[in-house]
C-alpha cells in the first residue's frame, strides 16, 4: 500500500483537522470565519450537527490565517466532570494559554501577561497563582492584556468556545463575560461552536431582555452536510492518498449510507484501510459507530422513556405528529398530552437529533445522523 504523504494528518484520520492540506473543501466557510473575525465581527456562531467537521474548520481556518486563538473544548470538560467547575475552567484556560507558546509573537505577549494580577510567568510558561476558584477575577484582566497585545500589534484574537452549550453546566455567568468582551474588547472576537444549536441559543438567550446579551448581533455560519456528489469526491480522494482506486459501486453506496456526515464517512475510510474496502465494511460502520452513539442515546434515555419511544417511532417509519403520537400511546397504553409531546420533539430538534421536512404539505420529523438511526432500532 503506498502511503502518498506518509507521517503527514490524512483525511481519513480521526483527529481533529489543523492544517489546510488535511482539511477537505470548506473554503466558502473557512472564507466567512476568517472574514468575520478581520472585520471585527464580536461574536460568530459555528453551527452544525455532531461529527460535521466545526472543530477542524475553526482550528483550520485560525491555522492557515496565522490568527491567534484560545481554543476550550467545553464537552470535553463536560464529559470529564459531568459539570463545569471554575476549577475545570482555570487548568482549560491556562493550558490553552501556554499552548500559544510556540507562537512568534509569544515574548511579546508575555510582556502583557505579566501585569496581570494571579497570573505568574515562569520561563516562558504562565501560570493562575491564585485559586481555581478567582478564575472570574482572572478572566477579565487576562482578556482586557490579551485585547491590549492585539491592539498594539494590529492584530485580532479569537477566544474559542467549543460545543459551547455545555456552558450552561457553570456556576460562571459566561453570558456575562462575553457580553464584557461585546461591549469593551474590540480585538477579541469571540467564537462559540455548537452541535445542539437550539440549546446553544436557549444558553445565549439572545432574545431575552433579561440576559446579559439580549439585542448582541451574532454572525452564524452553518457546516452542512456534504450532498451526494461530494461525499464520493470525499471517499475518492482519501482513499487514493493510499494509492487506492476503490470501486465505483462500493463508494457510491457509502456515500449515500452516511448522509454526508463526515465522521462517518472519515469511520468507514478508516475502517476500510484496515480491513480491505467491500460492501460489509459499510454494515460494520453503522455497527461500530452505533455503539459510540449509544452513550448519547442513554444519557437521553434516563431523561425520560418517552424520548426513546418518539426515536423508534420515527426510525419505525412514523414520521408525523400523529403517528408519533399513536405509538407513544401503544407502548404506554395511555395517551400522552400534546403539550409533553411537543416538549419531547422541541428538545430532541434542539439536540440536533431529529429534524422537521415539509412533504407534500406536511411536516414530518427525520432522525438527521443515519447511524444513530441505526443505534435507536438495534
Amino acid at each position: 500500500m503506498k502511503l502518498l504523504h506518509r507521517g503527514e494528518v490524512m483525511l481519513f484520520d480521526e483527529l481533529v483537522k489543523e492544517n489546510i492540506r488535511d482539511f477537505y473543501d470548506r473554503r466558502r466557510e473557512m472564507e466567512l470565519l476568517k472574514n468575520g473575525i478581520l472585520e471585527c465581527r464580536r461574536i460568530i456562531l459555528i453551527l452544525g450537527i455532531r461529527r460535521i467537521g466545526k472543530s477542524s474548520l475553526i482550528k483550520v481556518t485560525l491555522n492557515h490565517n496565522k490568527i491567534p486563538y484560545i481554543y476550550i473544548d467545553v464537552r470535553s470538560i463536560y464529559r470529564q466532570y459531568n459539570y463545569i467547575s471554575s476549577y475545570a475552567i482555570h487548568y482549560a484556560l491556562e493550558s490553552a494559554l501556554n499552548r500559544l507558546s510556540k507562537s512568534s509573537f509569544w515574548s511579546k505577549l508575555l510582556d502583557y501577561l505579566k501585569n496581570i494580577r494571579g497570573v505568574s510567568v515562569m520561563g516562558v510558561e504562565v501560570r493562575f497563582s491564585e485559586s481555581p476558584q478567582k478564575i472570574t477575577v482572572i478572566m477579565p484582566q487576562l482578556f482586557n492584556a490579551l485585547n491590549d497585545w492585539a491592539s498594539d500589534n494590529k492584530s485580532k484574537i479569537a477566544l474559542v468556545f467549543d460545543e459551547a452549550q455545555y456552558l450552561r453546566y457553570s456556576k460562571i455567568n459566561f453570558r456575562s463575560i462575553i457580553a464584557y468582551i461585546y461591549d469593551n474588547l474590540p480585538y477579541i472576537t469571540v467564537v462559540l461552536s455548537g452541535s445542539e444549536v437550539g440549546l446553544l441559543h436557549d444558553f445565549l438567550r439572545v432574545n431575552d431582555p433579561r440576559s446579559e446579551l439580549y439585542g448582541r448581533y451574532m454572525y452564524e455560519i452553518v457546516l452542512k452536510r456534504f450532498n451526494r456528489e461530494q461525499s464520493i469526491d470525499f471517499l475518492y480522494k482519501g482513499f487514493q492518498e493510499y494509492g487506492i482506486e476503490p470501486p465505483t459501486d462500493i463508494i457510491e453506496e457509502a456515500a449515500s449510507a452516511f448522509g454526508g456526515i463526515v465522521g462517518w464517512l472519515v469511520y468507514f475510510g478508516r475502517l476500510s484501510i484496515d480491513k480491505g474496502l467491500s460492501r460489509e465494511v459499510i454494515i460494520e460502520t453503522f455497527i461500530k459507530g452505533s455503539k459510540l452513539v449509544k452513550e448519547e442515546l442513554s444519557k437521553l434515555y434516563k431523561r425520560s422513556p418517552r424520548y426513546r419511544y418518539v426515536l423508534e417511532a420515527i426510525a419505525q417509519g412514523n414520521t408525523t405528529w400523529s403517528s408519533i403520537k399513536k405509538y407513544i400511546t401503544a407502548r404506554e397504553l395511555k395517551p400522552i398530552y400534546d403539550s409533553a409531546l411537543y416538549e419531547i420533539l422541541l428538545t430532541l430538534e434542539k439536540m440536533g437529533i431529529i429534524e422537521k421536512v415539509l412533504e407534500k404539505d406536511e411536516i414530518k420529523y427525520k432522525i438527521v445522523d443515519p447511524v444513530l438511526q441505526y443505534a435507536v432500532m438495534h
